[in-house]
């Protein structure tokens, strides 16, 4: 029991001294004859045992049931892989998975096998609790249904790289404790500079391409790059992608899709971008120097989306 929750005792053949109360700041609760009554921190079996003790110096015997008539808002912190880290106010009983959803969802570098849920005690001592997310989704059965209280504090561990290979990323991306809505960059010469398009989490390269819509009369769809941040090197990493092949089946080449991934179409301009990534020494320091890396190429965008000098510029 702590503050803000409301309990109700039922104190048979003495219906004068049942009463509701609501636990104040100070832990305490108001009953018939007892005055206050300190709560905080006891399971309602113990509150019970409590009034009935007290009762039992004015009745003889007294039969008490407490119930829990109303729970308290769970104020919660909220941190690790997820998009919006921070304190968070949940309706009573909220479980885990709500909360995450609450919080924007789990990134693509979190890791669900180990889920920590860190809950205080009253006599200022911590438990922990770790909770696997993944394998129910695996297994396609429902997540464990952990309601979270007041003073929590969940943890959604990173991803580690050499425990990367067992974890289906894309299964995760698709479930509903992920990130709903991923954005994604695009530049492109038809489009005359740098754009974006959001798209379903667990959506891949085809469904980008879709989105996009170049033209095959004025866009070389066999030379399209995808450019992807890799926080453990600190730098981006290319991947070549045939975007044809792609659109006809081929799945090596329709790969799944990561928030904040940047796709190129156009050789001269995958050509020019990868020229300027090559020539950026410095590691990015996290996701947000990669991002802005293309805000600075906007600032370019008459030197690198102006006129080709190719001679096959339809090709681009």
């Amino acid at each position: 029991l702590g503050t803000g929750d409301t309990i109700s005792a039922l104190v048979e053949r003495f219906p004068d001294l049942s009463f509701q109360s609501v636990i104040d700041a100070e832990g305490n609760i108001v009953a018939p004859l007892l005055g206050k009554i300190s709560v905080l921190g006891l399971t309602l079996e113990e509150a019970q045992e409590k009034i009935r003790l007290g009762l039992n110096r004015f009745v003889i015997d007294p039969a008490v049931t407490v119930t829990l008539a109303g729970q308290r808002a769970a104020q919660v912190t909220i941190s690790g892989e997820v998009v919006r880290p921070g304190f968070y106010t949940l309706a009573p009983g909220a479980q885990l998975s709500a909360a995450l959803l609450i919080a924007g969802g789990s990134t693509n570098l979190g890791d669900l096998r180990s889920v920590l849920v860190r809950r205080a005690r009253i006599d200022g001592s911590t438990i922990e609790q770790r909770v696997d997310l993944f394998t129910p989704l695996l297994n396609g059965q429902s997540l464990p249904n952990l309601r979270l209280q007041d003073g929590d504090a969940v943890v959604i561990p990173k991803l580690e790289v050499a425990t990367e290979q067992n974890y289906d990323r894309s299964l995760v991306s698709r479930s509903t404790v992920s990130q709903q809505q991923i954005n994604i960059r695009v530049l492109s010469y038809a489009g005359g500079g740098i754009g974006s398009i959001s798209l379903p989490n667990g959506s891949t390269f085809v469904d980008a391409l879709s989105a996009i819509g170049p033209s095959p009369d004025t866009s070389n769809l066999r030379n399209i790059a995808l450019i992807r941040f890799d926080p453990e090197r600190g730098k981006a990493v290319t991947q070549k992608i045939d975007g044809k092949a792609a659109l006809l089946g081929n799945i090596a080449q329709n790969v799944p899709l990561r928030n904040n991934d940047v796709i190129v179409v156009g050789r001269n301009l995958v050509g020019k971008i990868t020229y300027a990534l090559s020539t950026f020494t410095q590691p990015f320091r996290d996701i947000l120097g990669f991002l802005l890396f293309f805000d600075q190429l906007r600032e370019s965008a008459t030197d690198l989306f102006g006129p080709t000098t190719d001679s096959n510029n339809n090709s681009d």
